[in-house]
């Protein structure tokens, strides 16, 4: 079943979008208490100056994407995808004002991150 199909069935289970707001809220809370990278800070403070930093912060998160994705152990690369998800969500209106731009970032963080909300779901949902 291809990823956006099972998208679709997963956000009919209510259960299941409780758990994943729950858990969206739980690592903006964390993030809240992590450091930022040094390149990242140098990128978004740019880019709140001079909207020409958007492909360079951009191709940015991307790299740190396929950082986590290449990480062996599955703690470090649910971290690092973690990381990347909560700074688009933090960047927020701005990844509605240059969709072109954060379009494919968008796409493969939720390719990425659902599958493993999904499954922490059902883990949590199993052990109750």
């Amino acid at each position: 079943m291809k990823t956006s199909k099972k998208l679709k069935k997963w956000y009919r289970d209510e259960q299941f979008v409780r758990y994943m707001h729950k858990r969206v809220n739980e690592e903006m809370r964390r993030a809240a208490n992590q450091r930022l990278t040094a390149e990242y800070r140098v990128l978004d403070d740019g880019f709140d100056r001079d909207k020409r930093y958007i492909a360079p912060l951009t191709n940015y998160l991307t790299y740190r994407l396929q950082l986590a994705r290449l990480q062996k152990k599955v703690r470090k690369r649910r971290r690092g995808i973690w990381w990347v998800f909560i700074r688009v969500i933090v960047l927020g209106i701005y990844t509605e004002h240059f969709p072109r731009e954060f379009e494919k970032l968008r796409q493969d963080l939720l390719e990425d991150i659902m599958p493993m909300l999904h499954e922490e779901y059902l883990k949590w949902r199993n052990n109750q």
